[in-house]
């Protein structure tokens, strides 16, 4: 019994890390960088891919 509540948990923590950059619409990514930003931390990794992925989209 307690594996299977062991299981459901790492599996719904598991879905709740998968962050898939290359899917958000560019508001979902202006967003994100907005509430990374507010939250100051702006050098983590995913902070960075965000900004990245942003520079993809919007090539000047």
């Amino acid at each position: 019994m307690a594996d299977e509540t062991n299981a459901a948990q790492t599996d719904g923590a598991a879905s709740q890390k998968t962050k898939k950059i290359n899917r958000l619409p560019k508001a979902g990514i202006e967003k994100k960088i907005a509430e990374l930003e507010e939250k100051g931390q702006t050098r983590s990794v995913y902070y960075k891919h965000l900004v990245a992925r942003r520079s993809e989209l919007n090539p000047s």
